[in-house]
């Protein structure tokens, strides 16, 4: 994948970064996983996981980002948006209307090829933050390496 994934793994580390994106997003746990199965179709974390994903969206979650907003101010990013752009369309809005179907929305190629494969930005688009799945893969990109470790410092 050319270090290009940002779940590594099918368990742990989705849902490690499930939790993340549902806390920076406010999305739901089952939309999350939705989202990053679209690139990942493997991600499954396990049923404990998924419990704890379930309760952790119950408070935990809203909390952390409620205080994240009090410390940080509100997000310039639009992650919520981005994330929502890697889930499929619902029966509904993939059918549309007359009048969407003769005007389709338009969708950024470049913009999706920049959340799914990271691709380099068009200079036009620089100064712009980092798109959400780009600064998860920063985060987390020492988890392979930090869950690989047998107990070692």
């Amino acid at each position: 994948m050319g270090g290009a994934a940002l779940c590594t793994g099918i368990s742990r580390s989705t849902t490690i970064v499930t939790a993340y994106v549902m806390t920076v997003t406010g999305l739901g746990w089952r939309e999350v996983l939705e989202a990053i199965k679209s690139t990942r179709p493997i991600a499954n974390p396990n049923p404990g996981f998924r419990q704890q994903l379930e309760e952790f969206g119950w408070g935990s979650s809203r909390k952390l980002r409620r205080q994240l907003e009090e410390r940080f101010g509100e997000s310039p990013f639009r992650d919520e948006e981005e994330v929502r752009a890697l889930l499929p369309l619902c029966k509904r809005c993939r059918q549309g209307s007359a009048a969407s179907a003769a005007s389709p929305v338009p969708q950024s190629s470049a913009s999706e090829g920049t959340l799914q494969r990271l691709v380099p930005r068009t200079p036009r688009e620089t100064h712009r933050p980092l798109p959400l799945l780009a600064r998860v893969k920063q985060t987390f990109s020492c988890l392979p390496r930090c869950l690989s470790r047998k107990g070692g410092k």
